[in-house]
């Protein structure tokens, strides 16, 4: 009797566990970046317009402040008082020194509440502060 040495031909198989890593990494990955865009526009503020103004580059530690209409101040999605708005300024002045504040004000806001805004980013030491304006359509 004589016995084949030959071996069936066996098809090399993927291996699945890096790949799964591979697709969930990139999952989180945009579900993380959505989020955060979607911070900075998560209130209906109608900012005002301007024609001129520079787009300022993003930097660690900065943070949103919402003025609405109303003089209201929202961060992250709920209303805080300028006593707990205090409290965060300073924390992030002790975690990102030199850190930046954008404010989106509605273009129908109190200058007031701008100004007591500002007042508690210059009594923590945060100089970047900026104001969230969109471009003036030119006719």
């Amino acid at each position: 009797m004589k016995i084949s040495n030959v071996q069936p031909e066996q098809t090399e198989a993927v291996p699945l566990a890096p790949l799964i890593d591979i697709v969930f990494l990139t999952l989180v990955f945009f579900m993380t970046t959505s989020v955060f865009a979607s911070m900075e526009q998560e209130i209906d503020i109608t900012l005002p317009s301007a024609s001129e103004g520079d787009i300022v580059e993003r930097s660690r530690g900065e943070i949103f402040i919402n003025l609405r209409a109303d003089g209201t101040v929202v961060m992250n999605g709920r209303e805080v008082s300028l006593g707990e708005l205090d409290g965060i300024l300073d924390r992030v002045a002790e975690v990102y020194p030199g850190g930046a504040v954008i404010i989106r004000g509605d273009e129908a806001s109190r200058l007031g509440g701008a100004v007591e805004i500002l007042n508690l980013c210059t009594k923590h030491d945060i100089q970047h502060v900026s104001f969230a304006v969109v471009d003036e359509e030119t006719p």
